[in-house]
C-alpha cells in the first residue's frame, strides 16, 4: 500500500500536490479532547468512523494533540484521505475529578532525541502525515537551542513534511518552523472583536526569540507603541478556535453506555442530580435546543471569520467529537462519533472546501441602511473549475417574499484561495414592523448551485415618533430615553411617582409604588453587577445578577449557553425564532443577567437565558471545591420577566439599552415592544409575590456577600485581552478571595 503527493509551505500559503491547500483541522488526542474505543470496534473501524464522520462535516485534518496515533489510524487515514498532525512530547495530566495536580517531571529536555528520531522513522512513509510537532503550548521555543537542532533532524531524516516546534506560545520571529499554530485570543468573532482573526497584535504575547523590543521607549505622555509583526512569512493556522459548549441530552447518552454495557462517565449523574435540584426538568429539553442552535451559531461565525482572515492558511477546531471524560459538550458529534443532530448541509455551508463568505460586521439594520457587503470566495475545492454565476437575495423569513435580488456573470473558479468576488450595495426598504431576513448566496452552473451560504439579517423601523406619547416618573441613572423619545413626558418625583415609573435600581419608593398598584418598568442596571472592574458599593436591594455579554461560553470560561423565548406581547415587535441569535448581540452585551436561582416565586421568564453546565476547572484546584458547583453552575437567568407584585405590575428586564442613544437598531426595537406591552391592556403577569417577600429577598441578598464569578469567567466578562495573562490570574484570585 503507497500513496505519492507533494506538501509543500510557500511564502504564507500551503500547498498539496501544486495546489493551494487550506487546514480544517479539529483536535484529538489529549484525554480532556478525545473518547476511548466506547463501541469496542476493532481500531482501525474505530479510527475509520471518527474519519469518515470528520470527512462529511468537511475537515480535512486531524490534530493529534501530544499524541502520536497508533498505526491503525494512519492506515485508515492514508486510504480515506485524512491528513495528520502529531506531536512527540507527551502532555501529563487529565481535566477529570481524579486529577490533583500535572505530573510535572524534573527533567528539562522536550523529548528525548532517539525517540524523536525513531518517531519519524516509523511513521514518514505514511502519505497521510503532514505536520511532525514537538507539542502543545511550549513556552519559549525559540530560545531553546534543543528545539533548533531538532528541527534540523527532522528535516534530514523527512524533507517533504512541515516541521512546527509548538501548537501556540510561540515566539512570531522564529525562522526554522515551515508554519505557525498562534493563539488568535478567546474573543467572540462579533462585535468589537469581529476582526479578531486579522490582526498579528496578540502574537506578541509570546515575546521575540531574536531580542526585538515589542513596546516603545522613552514615551511622554499617556502614549503607548507597540511593534507590528510581520504578515506573511509562513502559513499560519489558527490555534483551538470554536470550542463553544452546549448542553448534553443525558438521557439519550447515559442509553447509550447502557446499549454497549460500557460504564457511563461520572457527569451524567451529577449533571441530573443539578438538573433536579436547580428545578429545570422541565427546562431542560429546551436548554439542550437553545444551547445547540447557539452553539452553532457561534461555529459559523467562528469558523467564516477565520477563512474570511487574509493571514490565515487555516485553523484547528476544538472539538469534532465530544469526550467522556469531561462534561463539556463542544463536539460536533458525541463521544460515540454519531450524530447529535448537526445538518451536515448547513454545516458545509462554511466549512467545505469552497465557501462564500460575506464581510458583514452588523447584522441588524433600520429601513432604509445602506448597506455595503463585500463577497468573498474560499476556494480550495479541486473538483470546482471553469466560470460560474454568482446570485444573491434577500428574502423575508416569515413568508419567503424576495426583497433584494441580484446575480452576475463569469465568476473565475480555476483561482484558489481567498479572495473577494463583488459587493453587494443594499438600500434596506422601509417597512411598517420588524422583519426577520436571510442574506442567501450561491455559485451556480446552468441554475444548479455549486457553493452557497445564508446569513440571518434583521431590519427594524425608524419611527421613533409612532411609539405612543406617554407621561411616567423616570428614574434612570445612564440611559436618556427622551432623546429618541421626546413624546415621553417625564412628570412626578421618586415620593411621588406617576402610575408607570421607569427606573433602573429597586427603591423604598418603587416599592410602595408597587404595593399602591403602581406599574415599574425596571431597566435594570447597577454598578455592583462590573464589580470585579471596578470595585462598587452594594445596592441597598441587591438584585442577584451576571455580567453578560454576547458570545458563547469558551469551554470553561462565561455564563452564555444561548437563551429561549415564550409567548409574551413584550415580544411582538421584536423578530426572533424562540432562540437567542446575532439580533440581542447590543441587547445582551455588557448587559444585567438576571439570576433566579432562590427566587421566593415560581416565575417563567419571558427570556429564559441558559447558563454554562461545566466547572471552572482551574478555581476546582485553587480553591479545593468539588465536582459541579451549583451555585456557578446551570442558573436559572433571565433576560426579561414579569411579576404581579402587590397591587402593581413590575416587568423587569436587565438588557443593555445604551443603544437607544448610539442608534442601535435592536436596542429601539426591543424598548418599543416592550413599552407598548406595558401600556396595553395585555400586561396581565401571571406570577404574584407579595411587595414584602420581594423586598425581604432582595435585602437578604444585600447583606450576604456577593456572588462572584469564578476567574475563568471573570476573564470572559471583562473582554480586555486576548489571553489570561500572570498578572489576571494574580488579581482574579485575590479578588475571590477579598470576602473568603
Amino acid at each position: 500500500t503507497f500513496g505519492m503527493r507533494e506538501i509543500r509551505a510557500e511564502g504564507d500559503g500551503l500547498y498539496v500536490n501544486g495546489k493551494p491547500f487550506h487546514v480544517r483541522g479539529f483536535i484529538r488526542g489529549r484525554e480532556a479532547h478525545d473518547h476511548p474505543n466506547l463501541e469496542g470496534l476493532p481500531l482501525v473501524e474505530w479510527y475509520e468512523k471518527n474519519i469518515l464522520a470528520a470527512k462529511r462535516y468537511g475537515f480535512n485534518m486531524i490534530r493529534f494533540h501530544s499524541r502520536i496515533p497508533p498505526k491503525e489510524c494512519f492506515e485508515a487515514a492514508d486510504r480515506l484521505g485524512m491528513f495528520l498532525h502529531v506531536e512527540i512530547r507527551k502532555y501529563f495530566g487529565k481535566y477529570q475529578k481524579e486529577r490533583k495536580q500535572q505530573d510535572i517531571s524534573d527533567n528539562t529536555s522536550l523529548v528525548d532525541e532517539k525517540g524523536w528520531r525513531d518517531a519519524i522513522l516509523n511513521h514518514r512513509n505514511h502519505p497521510s502525515l503532514m505536520v511532525y510537532c514537538l507539542g502543545n503550548e511550549i513556552r519559549s521555543p525559540g530560545l531553546n537551542p534543543e528545539v533548533r537542532h531538532l528541527a534540523a533532524v527532522t528535516k534530514e531524516l523527512d524533507p517533504t513534511r512541515l516541521f512546527i516546534d509548538t501548537c501556540a506560545h510561540g515566539e512570531f520571529d522564529r525562522d526554522y518552523v515551515d508554519i505557525d499554530v498562534q493563539h488568535m485570543s478567546y474573543y467572540y468573532p462579533f462585535g468589537r472583536n469581529y476582526d479578531m482573526f486579522d490582526n498579528t497584535y496578540n502574537w506578541l504575547i509570546y515575546g521575540s526569540c531574536t531580542g526585538l523590543p515589542l513596546g516603545g521607549e522613552n514615551l511622554k505622555g499617556n502614549v503607548g507603541i507597540t511593534r507590528a509583526v510581520p504578515k506573511k512569512v509562513r502559513p499560519v493556522l489558527a490555534h483551538e478556535v470554536c470550542h463553544y459548549v452546549a448542553y448534553h441530552d443525558l438521557d439519550k447518552l447515559e442509553a447509550k453506555f447502557d446499549k454497549f454495557g460500557v460504564e457511563k462517565p461520572w457527569w451524567i449523574d451529577e449533571l441530573k442530580k443539578l438538573v433536579e435540584l436547580k428545578g429545570l426538568q422541565a427546562d431542560y429539553p429546551k436548554m439542550i435546543e437553545a444551547s445547540r442552535f447557539f452553539q452553532f451559531q457561534s461555529w459559523k461565525l467562528g469558523i467564516e471569520a477565520a477563512r474570511r482572515s487574509p493571514l490565515l492558511s487555516g485553523f484547528h477546531f476544538l472539538q469534532f467529537s465530544d469526550t467522556d471524560r469531561y462534561e463539556n459538550c463542544n463536539g460536533v458529534v458525541d463521544c460515540f462519533d454519531d450524530s447529535k443532530g448537526v445538518d451536515e448541509a448547513e454545516f458545509l455551508k462554511f466549512n467545505n472546501g469552497s465557501a462564500l463568505l460575506v464581510d458583514l460586521p452588523e447584522r441588524t439594520f433600520f429601513e432604509n441602511d445602506k448597506v455595503s457587503v463585500p463577497v468573498l470566495l474560499s476556494h480550495y475545492e479541486p473538483e470546482l473549475g471553469g466560470e460560474a454565476s454568482f446570485r444573491f437575495e434577500v428574502v423575508r423569513e416569515d413568508d419567503g417574499e424576495v426583497l433584494l435580488s441580484g446575480s452576475m456573470a463569469r465568476i473565475d473558479l480555476e483561482k484558489r484561495g481567498l479572495w473577494e468576488i463583488c459587493k453587494l450595495e443594499l438600500a434596506m426598504p422601509t417597512v411598517e414592523k420588524a422583519y426577520s431576513l436571510k442574506l442567501r448566496t450561491m455559485l451556480e452552473v446552468d441554475g444548479k448551485p455549486l457553493v452557497e451560504n445564508d446569513w440571518n439579517l434583521w431590519l427594524f423601523p425608524n419611527r421613533p415618533a409612532e411609539l405612543p406619547a406617554f407621561t411616567c416618573t423616570l428614574a434612570l441613572d445612564e440611559v436618556d430615553v427622551q432623546e429618541r423619545y421626546p413624546q415621553i413626558t417625564a412628570a412626578g418625583s421618586l415620593a411621588v411617582p406617576e402610575k408607570l415609573l421607569l427606573a433602573n435600581r429597586f427603591t423604598d419608593e418603587a416599592f410602595d409604588h408597587l404595593e399602591a398598584g403602581g406599574d415599574v418598568l425596571m431597566l435594570y442596571r447597577v454598578p455592583e453587577t462590573r464589580d470585579c472592574k471596578v470595585r462598587a458599593a452594594r445596592e441597598k436591594y441587591s438584585l442577584p445578577t451576571s455580567w453578560d455579554r454576547l458570545k458563547g461560553v469558551i469551554w470553561d470560561r462565561g455564563t452564555n449557553c444561548g437563551a429561549f423565548m415564550r409567548e409574551s406581547g413584550a415580544l411582538d415587535g421584536f423578530p426572533h425564532n424562540g432562540f437567542m441569535d446575532l439580533q440581542f448581540a447590543g441587547l445582551i452585551d455588557d448587559c444585567d443577567k438576571i439570576n433566579l436561582d432562590g427566587f421566593p416565586a415560581d416565575v417563567q421568564p419571558v427570556m429564559q437565558g441558559v447558563d454554562k453546565a461545566v466547572r471552572d476547572r482551574f478555581d476546582v484546584f485553587t480553591f479545593g471545591l468539588s465536582e459541579l458547583q451549583p451555585e456557578w453552575t446551570m442558573r436559572k437567568f433571565a433576560y426579561a420577566l414579569e411579576l404581579r407584585v402587590g397591587k402593581g405590575r413590575l416587568f423587569l428586564t436587565g438588557f443593555n439599552f445604551a443603544g437607544l442613544q448610539t442608534g442601535c437598531p435592536e436596542a429601539s426595537g426591543m424598548f418599543e415592544s416592550i413599552v407598548r406591552h406595558v401600556l396595553s391592556g395585555n400586561f396581565q403577569p401571571e406570577t404574584v409575590i407579595e411587595a414584602d417577600t420581594l423586598k425581604s429577598f432582595l435585602l437578604e441578598k444585600a447583606a450576604k456577600p456577593l456572588i462572584k464569578e469564578r476567574r475563568m469567567t471573570q476573564y470572559w466578562q471583562l473582554d480586555e485581552e486576548p489571553l489570561e495573562s500572570k498578572q489576571y490570574w494574580k488579581d482574579s484570585e485575590a479578588y475571590i478571595r477579598e470576602d473568603m
